[in-house]
């Protein structure tokens, strides 16, 4: 038989072989290996969205801090006073916003993390930084409070894995953080107890 032919005849052979045996199983996977690329996709995007709001955080902190209304001028320009209440107020809704996306989509954010133990941070922080921005705390205390928490966060997660010793001090300065949150809350204020109701008497 012809060198020729035969190379005709063993193509045939394997495409043949190709078709009946491996393009079945290539298919049988495929639906598995879409799910698990599905699943890299989202966490990535929940990374992303996370990373998004820990920013927003952080700048809208740094605005408020570095942008006080000064008492004296509210007498001296009380309309550009006005303006500038009004763009501190909307810095602090965008605080609001950003933490209560953050609480209302943990989960997503938690279980895109292998680590028992990053999934707990993440945690932590969602909810302590909710509890800031809904507590009595002046906006400046709530902006130096959220800064503390965001600023070891950013570096926790987002920064690259070999800077292992900038990891390890901002997991230090988050602990500090979460433990020191109560120092400042507002004392609550307890009623003083009424007087005793009397009992009625009786005529007799």
């Amino acid at each position: 038989m012809p060198s020729w032919i035969s190379s005709i005849l063993l193509a045939a052979v394997t495409t043949l072989l190709i078709g009946l045996v491996v393009n079945p199983r290539l298919e049988a996977r495929k639906p598995r290996i879409e799910a698990k690329n599905n699943q890299k996709r989202l966490a990535w995007e929940a990374r992303a969205e996370f990373s998004k709001r820990v920013l927003v955080i952080l700048s809208a902190c740094g605005r408020l801090r570095e942008s006080p209304v000064p008492p004296a001028l509210a007498e001296t320009r009380p309309e550009l006073a006005t303006r500038l209440d009004a763009e501190r107020q909307r810095w602090h809704a965008q605080l609001g916003e950003a933490t209560q996306y953050l609480i209302d989509n943990m989960e997503l954010f938690a279980f895109g993390y292998a680590s028992d133990r990053l999934r707990t941070i993440v945690g932590q922080f969602v909810v302590n930084a909710r509890a800031v921005v809904l507590s009595d705390r002046s906006v400046e205390k709530k902006a130096e409070r959220l800064t503390a928490l965001a600023s070891p966060i950013q570096t926790l997660f987002f920064v690259p894995r070999w800077r292992a010793i900038a990891i390890v001090r901002s997991l230090e300065q988050f602990e500090r953080a979460v433990a020191s949150l109560d120092d400042d809350l507002p004392e609550e204020t307890t009623a003083e107890p009424g007087p005793a109701p009397t009992a009625p008497q009786t005529v007799t």
